[in-house]
């Protein structure tokens, strides 16, 4: 998590426009997994974490140890008013400048009257403010009720993170504390579904869906694909978003004049006299959308390849031994994609699409399977860009 008060320059490339903060609101009803979803987007991009709900946990925390009469909405409202809460750099929040230990603010005491600030319109007021002072001019995520229709009206990007009663219910039942009796499925998913019709219908803060935000059901799609999903959906409304994050793997050139790109000085690993080699690539099977099962990484040189015609998206995994959690970036026009040397990599292609290439002679390239859980994340970011 980035220090929430650190300022970040935006110099990405496409003009002012491209240039603004990639702000990521996600809502949805309690038990959609929007806490453990966003800290992981947040991590895998780079970008400030938000955790609204923490916020008022820690309110509440406070109210209660100032022997504030929580029962009195105009008490309660006076004194959070005067409360400053924010995070540190690790993204544990503070009250007044005191950490908040996590144990105390996710107690099942603070969880039961967390809805005396959460329902107190002078006290949301107030902590939208200091929540939308936290964020300023920076890429984020945030997580909370209202960030799609409060907190960031405005945010690139909105989702709202969802899934059925049913499944929701599952998902409590397997973190259900060994020591307690289990209630039935049947019964846990009845009280979320009474609980999404409170949130509902609540006169400050309540639970909607608005028009601009994408649905996305997470029914039977594990953590990992869904995270992709967003990160594919960020992407799709600010191209240049993953660059800087993937700048090990790949090199992305642009024209800075008329018919003239930029790519690389060549190969100063290649051996004397080799050069280089130019080529046409139209998709193989097992690169078209959905069949690719495999990922490569060259030996020996760069790859640099550009769109000449169609669709295509390059997918990438990492520098390891093996491939890791894949993310990619779809290929843009007058665009050159430097692919460096021991990068997992594959270029998926639309039938019809033509890439030119230019690589290092006698380039080599070692390939691996993915696994099940990275083609699932793969799938995600190609369903996003390439959609059937």
């Amino acid at each position: 998590m980035l220090h929430p008060h650190a300022p970040i320059p935006h110099t990405r490339p496409g003009g002012p426009a491209l240039a603004k903060p990639m702000v990521i609101a996600i809502d949805g009803p309690a038990g959609a997994g929007k806490s453990t979803v966003t800290r992981l987007v947040a991590h895998r991009l780079g970008i400030l974490y938000l955790d609204t709900g923490a916020m008022y946990r820690a309110a509440t925390v406070g109210l209660q140890q100032a022997g504030v009469a929580m029962d009195d909405a105009d008490a309660v409202a006076a004194w959070v008013n005067e409360r400053h809460i924010d995070f540190d750099e690790h993204g544990q929040v503070r009250l007044d400048g005191v950490l908040m230990a996590r144990e105390q603010i996710r107690s099942p005491h603070t969880t039961g009257q967390i809805w005396r600030v959460a329902n107190n319109g002078a006290c949301r007021a107030h902590l939208v403010r200091l929540q939308q002072g936290i964020i300023g001019n920076r890429d984020a995520v945030v997580e909370g009720r209202d960030a799609t229709t409060v907190i960031c009206p405005d945010a690139p990007l909105k989702l709202f993170l969802d899934a059925s009663p049913e499944e929701r219910a599952r998902r409590r039942l397997l973190e259900w504390p060994a020591n307690e009796p289990k209630p039935e499925l049947e019964e846990v998913a009845r009280q979320i579904r009474e609980r999404d019709e409170r949130d509902s219908q609540r006169e400050v803060g309540a639970l909607t869906l608005t028009d601009e935000a994408v649905h996305l059901v997470t029914d039977g799609l594990r953590i990992d694909e869904v995270v992709a999903r967003i990160i594919a959906y960020a992407v799709q409304r600010q191209p240049f978003l993953l660059e800087k994050l993937v700048a090990d793997q790949l090199v992305v050139g642009r024209s800075r004049q008329e018919g003239y790109v930029r790519v690389a000085d060549g190969d100063v690993h290649a051996t004397p006299g080799s050069g280089w080699q130019l080529g046409l690539s139209n998709p193989s099977p097992d690169r078209l959308p959905g069949q690719t099962t495999i990922f490569a990484r060259n030996t020996g040189g760069r790859q640099a390849g550009t769109l000449a015609q169609g669709q295509a998206i390059i997918a990438l995994a990492g520098r390891g031994e093996h491939p890791t959690h894949v993310v990619a970036l779809p290929m843009l026009p007058q665009t050159w994609y430097v692919i460096e040397p021991g990068c997992w990599h594959a270029v998926i292609q639309q039938p019809g699409t033509i890439c030119a290439w230019a690589e290092t002679r006698g380039l080599g390239e070692d390939r691996l399977p993915l696994s099940p859980e990275q083609i699932g994340e793969l799938n995600q970011f190609v369903d996003v860009y390439l959609p059937k």
